[in-house]
């Protein structure tokens, strides 16, 4: 029996777009695999809906790189002394390109109008034309923003790598997780998945391969690897390229409550730390989405979405300083 029925491309009222909002058992399998399987299976209308999705996943991650590296080059401006305007006009200049570049367009379209044509042949050739437009730039994003991070901990020392984070955070993941609060647990999947998915081309293929499973109290979400920090610890599966050469101050060689109090910490992989547990935990009292980072870079990388916040288990805490709030007890 074909697993597509479980694919539910559905508007999300919370959030105000389309989400995938599909079960369990498909949540997390790439929406070019899924394009494909429709390609052949002759539901037109299903594989092409998942192509444009794909494409928006896609599109979503790059603006998001491309907004965090803008912020950051705006950082080392006016950390270099010029004044906040001009700053943020100059990087706004610099990365105009990534921002106006219609970016796997063409090949969206020709893989939608390869399908209106009945050629299914062509439809998956541009499918995966539109993945590898994407990736290529994605890829030399993420290694920018390491660069970025790592000439930072280098010219003005390792506190101010947190503070480029917070410099940026609302433009990142304080827009994107404003809805948080106001969504159902499985939204919040949805919402997870599509970043690591689509977003970041997770998993061995680099096509957007996610492990999600319900632990009772919790969901995991897990990375083999992760297609952003676990691709340069580790190097591209697909093709082979090496790790990135972190050289001298590219991983945090002070501990910070900030790196879950660890050293040897890729400076992209510590805006998890800092995004989802420090920062989150200081603001709105719980954890938004713990993770158990690991130092091993062949490890799978799992993070967890609680169903309620309350159920959130007391060792994630402690690692960036904190305490889980007391639930009050109700009163007799």
């Amino acid at each position: 029996m074909s697993r597509l029925h479980h694919v539910n491309i559905a508007h999300s009222e919370t959030i105000g777009r389309a989400l995938r909002l599909d079960t369990i058992e498909t949540i997390g399998v790439s929406s070019q695999t899924l394009a494909e399987e429709a390609i052949i299976e002759g539901q037109a209308a299903l594989a092409a809906a998942l192509i444009r999705y794909y494409h928006t996943e896609m599109r979503i991650m790059h603006n998001i790189m491309r907004t965090w590296i803008q912020d950051t080059i705006r950082y080392i401006i006016v950390k270099s002394g010029s004044g906040d305007n001009p700053a943020t006009i100059a990087a706004a200049g610099i990365m105009r390109t990534f921002d106006q570049y219609p970016i796997g367009e063409t090949e969206r379209d020709q893989a939608v109008s390869a399908l209106d044509r009945g050629d299914m042949a062509n439809a998956r050739f541009w499918l995966e034309r539109m993945r590898l437009a994407f990736l290529n730039v994605h890829d030399i994003l993420v290694a920018w923003m390491q660069n970025l991070l790592t000439f930072i901990a280098q010219e003005y020392q390792e506190p101010a790598v947190l503070e480029t984070i917070l410099h940026t955070h609302q433009d990142i993941w304080g827009d994107r997780y404003a809805a948080w609060d106001r969504m159902t647990p499985w939204e919040k999947v949805a919402l997870t998945v599509e970043g690591m998915r689509g977003g970041h081309f997770s998993g061995i293929q680099r096509r957007g391969d996610v492990i999600v499973e319900d632990q009772g109290d919790r969901y995991m979400v897990a990375f083999d690897p992760c297609g952003s920090g676990g691709v340069l610890r580790r190097g591209d599966p697909e093709t082979g390229r090496a790790p990135i050469n972190v050289m001298l101050h590219g991983v945090n060689e002070e501990a910070h409550l900030w790196t879950w109090q660890k050293t040897g910490v890729h400076w992209y992989c510590s805006h998890c730390a800092i995004a989802m547990e420090w920062l989150p935990g200081r603001t709105r009292g719980y954890l938004l989405r713990p993770l158990d980072h690991t130092l091993d870079h062949g490890a799978p990388c799992p993070w967890y979405i609680y169903k309620e916040d309350r159920l959130i288990r007391d060792y994630h805490y402690p690692r960036t300083g904190q305490t889980k709030p007391i639930e009050p007890t109700a009163q007799g």
